[in-house]
């Protein structure tokens, strides 16, 4: 959609918000941000096309372009929302002028909140705040402030765009479930294969295949839990353990997926400064899962929090990807309940030290707490948030753009680049935890539908501070002498330079610039703050 005619219809949604105000004066606060950023992002889209019209900005316009098209997409459906939704005050009412518009106000709230999971004025001023640093980039060729926030304003208008263009091709009957003889990628860049349209408010899903013992026309997840039966033991697949009490791991590992590798691994320990509440398990009974999970399943990894009185499983299903988490409460050395949920219907949230899982609705909201873990450091914290993260991504029932936890609360974003990775372009971030001051690395899938799910970790905390341990060998490129990486990927091969040294190959030598600033001032604030 051409800018000038995108600008003129932000100004006709700001006037029929206008109509809003008299009959709904409780909400005018709202209604007049609104109004406020329809204009202002009018305002923003004359400015970028005043500037793309430019002879001295012509040719630099084609590095913002795609940005530019995804931004002025998503309010092109955002705004033919908006004309619709307004379309309910032409039906015919037998009620009054304000509670009709009152309903119409509740409906449009509502439907912009189930869609992204935040409110439409909040959508719109990320919008105009990312159209006005484009046409800053434009012209100045840089960003106007803090370039992680623009990266992240680029990734949640992505999703957005995503979740939009799923929801068109869901209402026009126009998903396929893809090629089931297709080349099979890598875990960590797989296409998820789109479903049938209709499901989960109208985002496409795959439920995956039926699994044998599955009663036909009944949804896998749904049907209740076979009665209660001795535990019995898993497949064959070797699993880890680890005890959240130490930073012990079992040596043997399954060959057959990445995650018992992880925690086989010795990470560094980074206490944390302020402790959690202590583990526990919230969630409702179901006799039998262990035996349900034994014949469908295989188990992963197997974690004990609290002495044991915890214990927490992970389990994986090749078929369809399918990851579930399951609780066993024991108290004074007797089995009190079980508990048990497919990761896709859970939210990981960080508080402190410990990891809470919550309920989510069907909009993605977030209900009861179904278990909270506490961890002793911050690596294994790190570690099993993301090793969450990648298998709910992996796993096909995962609805695109849904969640909104991939980012762990109390860590600060302190750089965000792309890099060229085992021959994917993927994110690379550099984290560090306000609580502990720990400092990491983290690359993720930057598109598609595994977008930002996390490829591998590195914690960088006593690294840094040597002078030898990192060097720029290209202008696009870094070599690090020393790197431990904690992947979270099927068959992901490290970027090696010629003499083995660690590789990271950046996109730009202006982000492998920055990166280097960046190190170089965690460091010398390392320093300060130890020494």
């Amino acid at each position: 959609m051409a800018l000038i005619a995108l600008a003129e219809s932000a100004q006709d949604i700001a006037s029929g918000f206008n109509r809003f105000l008299d009959p709904l004066p409780e909400s005018s606060a709202e209604i007049t941000a609104l109004i406020s950023e329809c204009f202002a992002i009018s305002s923003a889209l004359r400015e970028l096309n005043t500037a793309k019209e430019d002879p001295r900005y012509y040719l630099d316009y084609q590095y913002i372009y795609n940005d530019v098209a995804v931004v002025s997409d998503t309010l092109n459906y955002t705004f033919t929302d908006v004309t619709r939704l307004f379309g309910g005050l032409d039906r015919p009412f037998h009620v009054s002028r304000r509670t009709a518009f009152h309903q119409v106000w509740r409906e449009t709230n509502d439907f912009f909140y189930q869609e992204s999971h935040v409110s439409l004025c909040r959508r719109l001023e990320d919008s105009r705040i990312f159209l006005t640093e484009l046409a800053f980039f434009l012209m100045d060729g840089r960003t106007s402030g803090d370039e992680y926030r623009v990266q992240e304003l680029r990734d949640s208008l992505e999703i957005l765009f995503e979740i939009q263009q799923l929801r068109l091709a869901s209402t026009m009957n126009n998903l396929s479930l893809g090629d089931a003889g297709a080349h099979r990628q890598r875990s960590f860049e797989r296409r998820r294969p789109l479903g049938p349209p209709g499901l989960r408010g109208g985002a496409g899903r795959y439920p995956g295949p039926m699994s044998p013992q599955s009663p036909p026309g009944l949804d896998h997840d749904y049907y209740p839990w076979c009665p209660a039966a001795p535990e019995v033991p898993t497949s064959p697949t070797t699993t880890t353990t680890f005890s959240t009490l130490s930073s012990s791991a079992s040596a043997s590992f399954s060959p057959n997926h990445w995650l018992p590798g992880v925690f086989h691994q010795t990470p560094p320990t980074t206490s944390f400064r302020q402790t959690g509440a202590e583990s526990k398990c919230y969630g409702e009974d179901l006799a039998g899962a262990s035996a349900r999970l034994a014949r469908e399943y295989d188990k992963l990894l197997e974690a004990s929090f609290e002495d044991g009185d915890l214990q927490v499983r992970l389990f994986h299903r090749a078929s369809d990807q399918r990851a579930r988490i399951h609780c066993r409460v024991s108290r004074n050395g007797r089995f009190v309940k079980e508990c048990c949920l497919p990761l896709t219907k859970l939210s990981i949230q960080r508080d402190a030290s410990t990891l809470k899982l919550y309920l989510i609705s069907e909009s993605g909201r977030l209900k009861d707490i179904w278990v909270r873990l506490r961890f002793p450091s911050y690596e294994r914290l790190v570690l099993f948030h993301c090793a969450l993260i990648a298998l709910r991504s992996e796993d096909l029932e995962k609805p695109v753009g849904l969640f909104n936890d991939q980012e762990m609360h109390g860590e600060k974003g302190i750089y965000a680049g792309k890099i060229r990775d085992d021959e994917f372009q993927h994110a690379l971030r550099v984290y560090r935890d306000r609580d502990c001051g720990g400092i990491r690395l983290q690359a993720s899938v930057l598109r598609g539908e595994l977008k930002r799910k996390p490829v591998w970790t590195a914690f960088i905390t006593t690294h840094i501070e040597s002078q030898r341990w990192m060097r720029q060998a290209g202008p696009k490129t870094i070599h690090l002498a020393d790197l431990q990486r904690f992947v979270f990927a099927e068959a992901y091969t490290p970027q090696l330079g010629p003499q083995g040294q660690h590789e990271l190959q950046f996109e730009s030598s202006r982000d492998a610039r920055e990166f280097m600033d960046r190190i170089d001032e965690l460091a010398e604030d390392q320093m300060q703050h130890y020494h």
